[in-house]
């Protein structure tokens, strides 16, 4: 019998995630076949179902993705000696994502179809929970170590720095033309005050 090869098993489960990816984005979550998926990814349908059953699971990969990279991120930051630069590199990959057509409408169908499908919005706000968990984790070890004193309570800090991002999000895909340079410090400037790095 041939053992498993875990490279291998997680190199063709992102290979089925970013031409799942592709075809959401451009086409949208029920436009796309599993078939168009399999063909974009090069694969069998069988091969392909051996990894995602469906439509839904290929969405729920994508959460447990963007949490699991969101959550090293923090834990990146929790464990700093210079806040400020880790914080400027990790504004600089949200920036980047959000400046990612394909990626704004891959979350815009994925949102979509979660208002729509309540298994699918129960697995979001799960791994959305666990990100906000780590991002709260990652302040709170901030403040021990003495390095941040956020002006307000952690939790509620956690949500203005979620809306802040995703609000920049949605006004990035409206106003494409804006100065990244510049958005990217004034983003610094509001978050080195919102965690408090300057109030040390």
């Amino acid at each position: 019998m041939r053992t498993a090869n875990p490279e291998l098993q997680e190199q063709r489960r992102r290979q089925i995630l970013r031409a799942a990816g592709q075809c959401f984005a451009e086409k949208g979550f029920h436009q796309a076949s599993m078939a168009e998926i399999a063909k974009a990814a090069g694969l069998s349908m069988g091969l392909l179902y051996r990894y995602f059953a469906n439509k839904d699971a290929l969405v729920m990969a994508f959460a447990e993705m963007s949490r699991a990279n969101s959550v090293a991120l923090f834990d990146s930051l929790a464990a700093s000696t210079d806040p400020k630069r880790d914080l400027a590199g990790i504004v600089d990959a949200l920036l980047g994502e959000a400046l990612d057509p394909a990626l704004l409408r891959l979350q815009m169908e994925v949102m979509a179809e979660a208002c729509r499908n309540d298994a699918l919005m129960a697995a979001l706000r799960r791994e959305d929970a666990l990100a906000r968990g780590a991002l709260l984790d990652s302040i709170e070890a901030l403040r021990k170590r003495g390095m941040a004193k956020p002006p307000v309570p952690g939790p509620a800090l956690v949500e203005l720095l979620n809306a802040l991002f995703e609000g920049l999000t949605v006004r990035l895909a409206l106003q494409p033309d804006l100065d990244r340079a510049r958005l990217s410090k004034a983003t610094l400037k509001a978050l080195i005050a919102l965690v408090g790095l300057d109030s040390r």
